[in-house]
């Protein structure tokens, strides 16, 4: 695994985080390269790596750059893509924040 220095989280409150989980690996998978990793997938994002991480209750979203722009672009795309999945439940906010 690659060592990179930025490195930030959000924490999603949501029912079904494996479904919603699942579907956003499989969505980014025609863009970029997913694998599944022990709890979820990762996912190679420009110079930057997400990692989608569904545990009881919540889905753990982590962003981690070596740069604040490609820090921004995986949060981004995570972030922009969960919420296309999640347009029928009941709307939330996506804070990051340094873990």
């Amino acid at each position: 695994m690659t060592s990179y220095t930025l490195f930030e989280k959000a924490v999603i409150t949501l029912e079904r985080p494996e479904r919603y989980g699942k579907q956003l690996a499989s969505h980014i998978s025609h863009k970029t390269v997913v694998e599944e990793i022990e709890g979820g997938w990762q996912a190679e994002i420009r110079n930057g790596q997400g990692r989608i991480l569904p545990s009881e209750g919540k889905l753990i979203l982590e962003a981690h750059a070596n740069d604040v722009e490609t820090l921004a672009t995986v949060k981004d795309v995570l972030g922009r893509h969960i919420l296309q999945f999640t347009t029928k439940l009941a709307p939330f906010v996506i804070t990051w924040a340094a873990a």
